[in-house]
């Protein structure tokens, strides 16, 4: 096995469009989730004045469409070679 794996592995010179799209789309995509099950916490809690200044439908809605615009993205770049 080669010693250097770890180092090659962590080579960003060849990290190309595609996986830098793709990557930053599944992490925006993540993001967006985790917006989403905050929003629906939220809605769902019992004590009606503990409002949230956060607005955490706005920041899924913006993540979600900024993942799929960075996913289809990366999608076209990979299939247009």
């Amino acid at each position: 096995m080669n010693a250097h794996w770890a180092r090659d592995a962590m080579d960003f010179d060849s990290l190309s469009y595609t996986m830098a799209f793709g990557a930053t789309g599944i992490v925006a995509l993540v993001i967006g989730l985790l917006a989403g099950l905050h929003e629906r916490r939220e809605r769902s809690r019992r004590n009606l004045d503990r409002v949230s200044t956060v607005p955490w439908g706005l920041l899924s809605v913006l993540f979600s469409l900024l993942a799929i615009i960075l996913i289809a993205t990366a999608a076209k770049t990979w299939f247009t070679g």
